[in-house]
């Protein structure tokens, strides 16, 4: 057994060293109520500290270092509703609710105030005589919650470029970091590209919290146009995307950022919508009848039988092909040399074919490929990777397409040639969902063209109604001046009768 007094000595040693609440708190000039507020594991401002047996707090001086350093000089901070990081004092901006106040000598109006610091606020909410009390506190709480969704933010943020190299990529090693790595590699690139040429050379030396909404905008919105130096809208979009994203992350990551300028921004209305190209068809078949490879052969009819996007249709693999249930398991996008799951969350999917398409698969597969193993690629390339349907769709597809007097041809056209085949065929839009990969029914009306014959048919449709409800109305316009003549010509009859009478 341990004597009860080596206890007690074993505990003062353990304590010496140890501050607790009130001294920390005067150390770093604030009031005990900031401290306790932070003693709870899920704030954001965490304090380390130790839990003695009796519920005491103590707080080791090592393990503060770097966490909240305390001022140099004396400042005065309120001892409640306020705290204190860095030395700087900050008002603590929640558990506000503000005054409500009625102000003005000839028309009063509605005054909400409330407390930061020394200082007390005040914003004007309306006059008094276009404004009810209880209108008057629903104005007053809508805009204490946007005062209080302010965070506790201190000193300068970092710079653009500062936040874009610690977080998104690494100079010196050319690696992705944390942000950009959970993206996709299409993605990654392009936001990296961005950054890098357009972005951070406008203001990567910039603080984040210093870039301003208009600046944003008249840049952004300067760019898009025609010629030199210029961009289209959906570049600019893109742009704004990018840049917007780097401030919500720098909000999340508190750093020092505590409004996201690129949300009020607004770009130029689109102008008129371009048609995508979409092949006819006889077009299609055409070109197939002049493709002599027969990697080239079979992913043209693939992208026309199952509509898959380019990546997909290079992520498929001998594995993914079910001979007995004639069908296409889509479960693989390759990007450049990037393999990657399918682009949206039903991209992952399930394709029936015909028996007269599988056989076509598996007798390309038969007199090309044998001896191909489960994990092999349907479309091979050079050097152990699937083709590349760009060179394709560049070297072979576009010169016959050109030499059959078609216009612009692209892998992404057959897409909505596939779409639009099962909209003439009457096939509904959740079939139409499944075998694309879309995930709503706006995504694929994009990729529904009606042809000329279906616009016939609804034009045909509309005259034909017109006409019913026309002959409708005229019949029942003769009915009625029929009845009208009627009453006419026996109204002179009833007159002469009643004058007769009368003499009699």
């Amino acid at each position: 057994m341990v004597p009860w007094n080596s206890k007690v000595q074993a505990v003062n040693s353990m304590l010496e060293g140890l501050l607790t609440v009130a001294d920390l708190a005067q150390e770093w000039n604030c009031s005990r109520d900031y401290v306790y507020r932070r003693l709870n594991p899920s704030h954001r401002q965490f304090i380390p500290h130790k839990r003695l047996p009796s519920g005491d707090v103590r707080f080791d001086r090592q393990e503060l270092v770097g966490y909240l350093k305390s001022t140099d000089k004396q400042v005065r901070v309120p001892m409640s509703g306020s705290s204190v990081r860095g030395g700087i004092e900050m008002t603590r901006s929640r558990d506000r609710k503000g005054s409500l106040l009625l102000r003005g000598r000839k028309r009063k109006f509605w005054l909400v105030q409330w407390p930061e610091g020394d200082r007390r606020p005040s914003h004007k909410l309306g006059w008094r005589d276009e404004m009810t009390v209880s209108q008057a506190e629903r104005a007053k709480r809508q805009w204490m919650e946007k005062i209080n969704r302010q965070h506790e933010i201190v000193g300068d943020s970092v710079t653009l470029g500062g936040f874009f190299r610690e977080h998104y990529w690494h100079e010196e090693t050319g690696e992705y970091r944390d942000e950009l790595s959970a993206k996709k590699p299409s993605t990654r690139r392009d936001m990296k590209n961005t950054m890098l040429q357009v972005l951070i050379p406008r203001w990567g030396k910039r603080g984040m919290d210093s870039i301003r909404i208009g600046e944003i905008q008249s840049f952004i919105a300067g760019s898009i146009g025609h010629g030199p130096g210029k961009v289209s809208r959906k570049t600019a979009l893109k742009w704004k995307n990018y840049l917007g994203s780097m401030f919500t992350a720098a909000i999340r990551l508190e750093a020092g950022v505590t409004r996201n300028p690129v949300r009020g921004v607004k770009l130029p209305a689109a102008g008129p919508e371009q048609t995508p190209a979409c092949i006819t068809v006889q077009q299609a078949v055409e070109i197939l009848g002049r493709l002599q490879d027969p990697r080239h052969r079979i992913a043209w009819q693939l992208a026309i039988w199952t509509g898959g996007r380019c990546g997909e249709l290079r992520g498929l693999r001998w594995s993914s092909v079910n001979w007995g249930h004639c069908s296409i398991v889509i479960k693989e996008s390759v990007w450049e040399s990037h393999s990657t799951l399918p682009k949206s969350r039903k991209g992952y999917r399930k394709v029936i074919l015909t028996s007269h398409q599988i056989d076509a698969v598996l007798k390309y597969k038969r007199q090309n490929y044998p001896n191909a193993g489960p994990d092999d690629w349907v479309l091979p390339g050079r050097k152990g990777r699937p083709i590349d349907m760009n060179r394709v769709m560049t070297h072979h597809v576009r010169p016959v397409a050109q030499t059959l007097g078609i216009g612009d041809v692209h892998w992404h056209a057959l897409r909505h040639l596939n779409n639009t085949i099962m909209l003439d065929e009457n096939v509904d839009i959740a079939t139409r969902k499944d075998r694309l990969g879309h995930t709503t029914d706006r995504v694929n009306l994009i990729y529904s063209h009606a042809g000329d014959s279906a616009q016939l048919a609804a034009s045909e449709a509309i005259q034909k109604r017109l006409e019913a409800v026309e002959a409708e109305v005229q019949k029942r316009l003769s009915v009625t001046q029929t009845v009208t003549q009627n009453m006419a010509f026996s109204q002179p009859v009833e007159n002469k009768v009643r004058a007769h009478s009368s003499v009699g």
